[in-house]
Protein backbone atom coordinates (compact mmCIF):
# COMPACT_ATOMS: atom_id res chain seq x y z
CA UNK A 1 0.00 0.00 0.00
CA UNK A 2 1.23 3.42 -0.74
CA UNK A 3 0.62 6.18 1.84
CA UNK A 4 1.29 9.70 1.19
CA UNK A 5 1.90 12.14 4.19
CA UNK A 6 1.67 15.51 4.46
CA UNK A 7 2.80 17.59 7.35
CA UNK A 8 6.00 17.04 9.37
CA UNK A 9 5.24 18.64 12.58
CA UNK A 10 5.86 17.32 16.06
CA UNK A 11 2.53 14.71 15.69
CA UNK A 12 2.97 14.27 11.97
CA UNK A 13 6.25 13.33 12.32
CA UNK A 14 5.41 11.02 14.93
CA UNK A 15 3.04 9.33 13.47
CA UNK A 16 5.10 9.40 9.79
CA UNK A 17 7.79 7.34 11.29
CA UNK A 18 5.45 5.09 12.57
CA UNK A 19 3.99 4.31 9.17
CA UNK A 20 7.95 4.28 7.88
CA UNK A 21 8.56 1.58 9.92
CA UNK A 22 6.07 -0.66 8.91
CA UNK A 23 7.74 -2.89 6.12
CA UNK A 24 4.50 -3.41 4.37
CA UNK A 25 3.83 0.28 3.48
CA UNK A 26 5.37 2.23 0.77
CA UNK A 27 5.44 6.16 1.94
CA UNK A 28 6.00 9.32 0.69
CA UNK A 29 6.22 12.57 2.27
CA UNK A 30 5.74 16.11 2.47
CA UNK A 31 6.30 19.21 4.10
CA UNK A 32 6.53 22.92 3.47
CA UNK A 33 9.87 22.83 5.13
CA UNK A 34 11.72 20.21 3.38
CA UNK A 35 14.61 19.72 5.79
CA UNK A 36 11.86 18.15 8.41
CA UNK A 37 11.82 14.95 5.97
CA UNK A 38 15.59 14.03 6.42
CA UNK A 39 14.56 11.68 9.13
CA UNK A 40 11.33 10.12 7.24
CA UNK A 41 14.17 9.43 4.12
CA UNK A 42 16.21 7.95 6.93
CA UNK A 43 13.75 5.55 8.15
CA UNK A 44 13.15 4.66 4.42
CA UNK A 45 10.05 7.21 3.14
CA UNK A 46 10.82 9.25 -0.08
CA UNK A 47 10.23 12.76 0.07
CA UNK A 48 8.14 14.79 -2.59
CA UNK A 49 8.72 18.34 -3.33
CA UNK A 50 4.70 19.00 -3.59
CA UNK A 51 1.96 17.50 -2.32
CA UNK A 52 0.81 16.63 -6.06
CA UNK A 53 3.90 14.55 -6.73
CA UNK A 54 3.62 13.18 -2.95
CA UNK A 55 -0.08 12.14 -3.96
CA UNK A 56 0.20 10.66 -7.18
CA UNK A 57 -0.67 6.62 -7.32
CA UNK A 58 -1.37 6.65 -3.43
CA UNK A 59 -4.25 4.79 -2.07
CA UNK A 60 -4.42 6.84 1.42
CA UNK A 61 -3.26 10.24 1.71
CA UNK A 62 -2.77 11.71 5.43
CA UNK A 63 -2.98 14.80 6.22
CA UNK A 64 -1.14 16.24 9.88
CA UNK A 65 -1.43 20.31 9.01
CA UNK A 66 -2.10 23.06 11.30
CA UNK A 67 -5.44 23.93 11.09
CA UNK A 68 -8.34 24.66 8.67
CA UNK A 69 -6.91 26.83 6.47
CA UNK A 70 -3.80 24.99 5.76
CA UNK A 71 -5.71 21.92 4.52
CA UNK A 72 -8.18 23.45 2.48
CA UNK A 73 -4.80 25.45 0.89
CA UNK A 74 -4.02 22.30 -0.29
CA UNK A 75 -7.42 20.57 -0.72
CA UNK A 76 -10.22 22.47 -2.75
CA UNK A 77 -11.62 22.72 -5.93
CA UNK A 78 -9.42 22.82 -8.80
CA UNK A 79 -6.07 22.22 -6.71
CA UNK A 80 -3.14 19.91 -8.05
CA UNK A 81 -3.49 17.81 -4.88
CA UNK A 82 -7.44 17.18 -5.48
CA UNK A 83 -6.41 16.43 -9.21
CA UNK A 84 -3.55 14.21 -8.55
CA UNK A 85 -5.54 11.56 -6.37
CA UNK A 86 -6.67 8.83 -7.98
CA UNK A 87 -10.37 7.66 -8.50
CA UNK A 88 -11.46 5.79 -4.74
CA UNK A 89 -8.36 6.93 -3.36
CA UNK A 90 -8.40 7.97 0.38
CA UNK A 91 -7.79 11.04 2.34
CA UNK A 92 -7.68 11.26 6.20
CA UNK A 93 -7.41 14.13 7.47
CA UNK A 94 -5.51 13.80 10.92
CA UNK A 95 -5.53 17.21 12.16
CA UNK A 96 -7.85 18.68 14.58
CA UNK A 97 -10.22 21.25 12.58
CA UNK A 98 -13.82 22.65 12.56
CA UNK A 99 -16.66 19.86 11.98
CA UNK A 100 -18.24 22.08 8.86
CA UNK A 101 -14.28 22.17 7.89
CA UNK A 102 -14.73 18.11 7.89
CA UNK A 103 -17.80 17.98 6.27
CA UNK A 104 -16.65 20.41 3.65
CA UNK A 105 -13.53 18.17 2.50
CA UNK A 106 -16.31 14.61 2.51
CA UNK A 107 -18.38 16.93 0.12
CA UNK A 108 -15.92 18.00 -2.12
CA UNK A 109 -14.07 14.36 -2.37
CA UNK A 110 -17.68 12.75 -2.75
CA UNK A 111 -18.07 15.57 -6.12
CA UNK A 112 -14.25 14.17 -7.27
CA UNK A 113 -15.18 10.44 -7.01
CA UNK A 114 -12.84 9.88 -3.97
CA UNK A 115 -12.85 9.30 -0.11
CA UNK A 116 -13.06 11.27 2.52
CA UNK A 117 -12.45 9.99 6.64
CA UNK A 118 -11.52 12.71 9.55
CA UNK A 119 -9.90 10.92 11.72
CA UNK A 120 -8.69 13.21 14.68
CA UNK A 121 -6.45 11.66 17.26
CA UNK A 122 -5.76 11.87 20.88
CA UNK A 123 -2.04 11.86 22.48
CA UNK A 124 0.88 14.12 22.30
CA UNK A 125 4.10 13.29 20.29
CA UNK A 126 5.32 10.95 22.67
CA UNK A 127 2.42 8.14 22.37
CA UNK A 128 2.01 8.55 18.87
CA UNK A 129 5.99 7.42 18.56
CA UNK A 130 4.76 4.27 20.74
CA UNK A 131 1.64 3.75 18.59
CA UNK A 132 -0.54 4.89 21.41
CA UNK A 133 -2.96 6.83 19.92
CA UNK A 134 -6.86 6.70 20.23
CA UNK A 135 -8.60 7.58 16.70
CA UNK A 136 -11.94 9.14 16.44
CA UNK A 137 -13.54 7.85 12.43
CA UNK A 138 -16.53 9.48 10.61
CA UNK A 139 -16.85 10.16 6.80
CA UNK A 140 -17.04 7.89 4.04
CA UNK A 141 -17.94 4.43 6.46
CA UNK A 142 -16.70 2.39 3.09
CA UNK A 143 -13.15 3.48 3.68
CA UNK A 144 -12.65 2.89 7.74
CA UNK A 145 -11.29 -0.48 7.10
CA UNK A 146 -8.48 0.40 4.96
CA UNK A 147 -7.97 3.64 7.03
CA UNK A 148 -7.77 1.19 10.21
CA UNK A 149 -5.11 -1.36 8.73
CA UNK A 150 -2.81 1.86 7.51
CA UNK A 151 -3.12 3.71 11.23
CA UNK A 152 -2.71 0.44 13.24
CA UNK A 153 1.05 1.48 13.17
CA UNK A 154 0.56 4.56 15.17
CA UNK A 155 -3.01 3.84 17.16
CA UNK A 156 -3.81 1.57 19.39
CA UNK A 157 -7.85 2.24 19.08
CA UNK A 158 -9.75 3.68 16.15
CA UNK A 159 -13.32 4.16 17.38
CA UNK A 160 -15.54 4.98 14.50
CA UNK A 161 -18.51 7.06 14.37
CA UNK A 162 -21.97 7.33 12.44
CA UNK A 163 -22.68 10.52 10.64
CA UNK A 164 -20.73 12.76 8.28
CA UNK A 165 -17.37 13.25 8.33
CA UNK A 166 -17.65 16.13 10.79
CA UNK A 167 -18.91 13.83 13.51
CA UNK A 168 -15.56 12.73 14.23
CA UNK A 169 -14.09 16.67 14.96
CA UNK A 170 -17.14 17.23 17.11
CA UNK A 171 -16.29 14.65 19.31
CA UNK A 172 -12.25 15.72 19.28
CA UNK A 173 -13.13 19.12 20.26
CA UNK A 174 -15.74 17.77 23.33
CA UNK A 175 -12.97 15.80 24.39
CA UNK A 176 -10.66 18.65 24.06
CA UNK A 177 -12.99 20.66 26.20
CA UNK A 178 -12.47 18.72 28.74
CA UNK A 179 -8.84 18.36 28.76
CA UNK A 180 -8.37 22.11 28.73
CA UNK A 181 -10.56 22.44 31.84
CA UNK A 182 -8.55 19.99 33.46
CA UNK A 183 -5.37 21.81 32.74
CA UNK A 184 -7.15 24.94 34.18
CA UNK A 185 -8.44 23.22 37.18
CA UNK A 186 -4.87 21.88 38.28
CA UNK A 187 -3.48 25.44 36.85
CA UNK A 188 -5.56 26.99 39.40
CA UNK A 189 -4.91 24.81 42.05
CA UNK A 190 -1.27 24.18 41.97
CA UNK A 191 -1.39 28.29 42.21
CA UNK A 192 -3.73 28.50 44.99
CA UNK A 193 -1.88 25.54 47.00
CA UNK A 194 1.37 27.99 46.07
CA UNK A 195 -0.37 30.92 47.60
CA UNK A 196 -1.20 29.12 50.51
CA UNK A 197 1.93 27.30 50.90
CA UNK A 198 0.26 23.63 50.39
CA UNK A 199 2.24 20.90 49.34
CA UNK A 200 2.91 21.00 45.26
CA UNK A 201 3.88 17.29 45.67
CA UNK A 202 0.74 16.42 47.82
CA UNK A 203 -1.18 17.89 45.20
CA UNK A 204 0.68 16.25 42.40
CA UNK A 205 0.21 12.66 44.07
CA UNK A 206 -3.70 13.40 44.64
CA UNK A 207 -4.14 14.19 40.47
CA UNK A 208 -2.19 11.40 39.80
CA UNK A 209 -4.23 9.23 41.59
CA UNK A 210 -7.52 10.55 40.75
CA UNK A 211 -6.81 10.77 36.99
CA UNK A 212 -5.49 6.84 35.99
CA UNK A 213 -4.69 7.25 32.78
CA UNK A 214 -0.75 8.09 31.85
CA UNK A 215 -1.57 11.60 30.25
CA UNK A 216 -3.09 12.83 32.91
CA UNK A 217 -0.49 11.53 35.27
CA UNK A 218 2.22 12.72 32.93
CA UNK A 219 0.00 16.47 33.21
CA UNK A 220 -0.04 16.63 37.37
CA UNK A 221 3.85 15.96 37.04
CA UNK A 222 4.94 18.42 34.32
CA UNK A 223 2.68 21.08 36.70
CA UNK A 224 4.50 20.15 40.03
CA UNK A 225 7.50 20.52 38.30
CA UNK A 226 6.53 23.39 36.35
CA UNK A 227 7.70 21.59 33.00
CA UNK A 228 6.49 23.40 30.47
CA UNK A 229 8.98 22.29 27.53
CA UNK A 230 7.09 22.03 24.62
CA UNK A 231 9.58 19.28 22.79
CA UNK A 232 7.22 16.36 23.15
CA UNK A 233 4.18 18.11 23.93
CA UNK A 234 1.18 19.68 22.52
CA UNK A 235 1.98 23.46 21.83
CA UNK A 236 0.63 26.27 23.23
CA UNK A 237 -0.70 27.80 20.09
CA UNK A 238 -2.02 24.22 18.55
CA UNK A 239 -4.13 24.37 22.31
CA UNK A 240 -5.30 27.70 21.56
CA UNK A 241 -6.58 26.57 18.05
CA UNK A 242 -8.52 23.86 19.33
CA UNK A 243 -10.20 26.02 22.09
CA UNK A 244 -10.75 28.30 19.50
CA UNK A 245 -12.57 26.02 17.50
CA UNK A 246 -14.47 24.49 20.50
CA UNK A 247 -15.60 27.75 21.23
CA UNK A 248 -16.62 28.77 17.84
CA UNK A 249 -18.45 25.07 17.48
CA UNK A 250 -20.17 26.26 20.83
CA UNK A 251 -21.58 29.19 20.00
CA UNK A 252 -22.95 27.69 16.58
CA UNK A 253 -25.03 25.76 19.01
CA UNK A 254 -25.97 28.35 21.68
CA UNK A 255 -23.88 26.74 24.32
CA UNK A 256 -22.06 29.01 26.64
CA UNK A 257 -18.86 27.28 27.43
CA UNK A 258 -17.36 29.79 30.10
CA UNK A 259 -14.64 27.77 31.38
CA UNK A 260 -13.15 27.98 27.54
CA UNK A 261 -13.32 31.62 27.72
CA UNK A 262 -11.12 31.78 30.62
CA UNK A 263 -8.72 29.06 29.29
CA UNK A 264 -8.98 31.19 25.89
CA UNK A 265 -7.87 34.25 27.84
CA UNK A 266 -4.97 32.61 29.81
CA UNK A 267 -3.20 31.03 26.30
CA UNK A 268 -3.67 34.54 24.07
CA UNK A 269 -1.47 35.94 26.91
CA UNK A 270 0.78 33.14 26.75
CA UNK A 271 0.88 33.17 23.32
CA UNK A 272 2.19 36.77 23.49
CA UNK A 273 4.50 36.66 26.09
CA UNK A 274 6.29 34.49 23.81
CA UNK A 275 5.35 30.94 25.13
CA UNK A 276 3.33 29.62 21.86
CA UNK A 277 5.85 26.86 21.64
CA UNK A 278 5.63 25.14 25.16
CA UNK A 279 3.47 22.99 26.16
CA UNK A 280 0.04 23.91 26.82
CA UNK A 281 0.51 22.86 30.52
CA UNK A 282 2.57 25.81 30.88
CA UNK A 283 -0.70 27.75 30.74
CA UNK A 284 -0.39 27.51 34.80
CA UNK A 285 2.62 30.23 34.27
CA UNK A 286 -0.31 32.66 33.71
CA UNK A 287 -2.09 31.55 36.30
CA UNK A 288 0.91 32.40 38.67
CA UNK A 289 1.55 35.77 37.18
CA UNK A 290 -2.16 37.21 37.52
CA UNK A 291 -1.53 35.48 41.32
CA UNK A 292 1.27 37.48 41.83
CA UNK A 293 3.55 34.38 42.10
CA UNK A 294 7.23 34.34 40.48
CA UNK A 295 6.38 33.59 37.13
CA UNK A 296 8.17 32.00 34.06
CA UNK A 297 6.12 33.92 31.59
CA UNK A 298 7.77 36.63 29.76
Amino acid sequence: MKIAFLGLGRMGSAMASRLAQDGTLSLVVWNRSPDKAKPLTDLGARAAADPAAAIEGAEIVMTSLLDDASVEAVFHEGSPALAAMRPNAIHLGLTTVSPDCGNRLQALHAAHATRYVSGPVLGRPDAAAKGALVQFLAGEASAFAEVEAACKAFAVRTVALPGPAGAANSQKLCVNFFLACQLEAMSECYTLGDALGVSREALAGFFAQIFAHPGFKDYAARMNQRQGDGANGFAMTAGLKDVRLIRDAAAKVHCPVDIADVVASKMEEAVAKGMGGQDWSAVQEISRLRAGLSSQAG
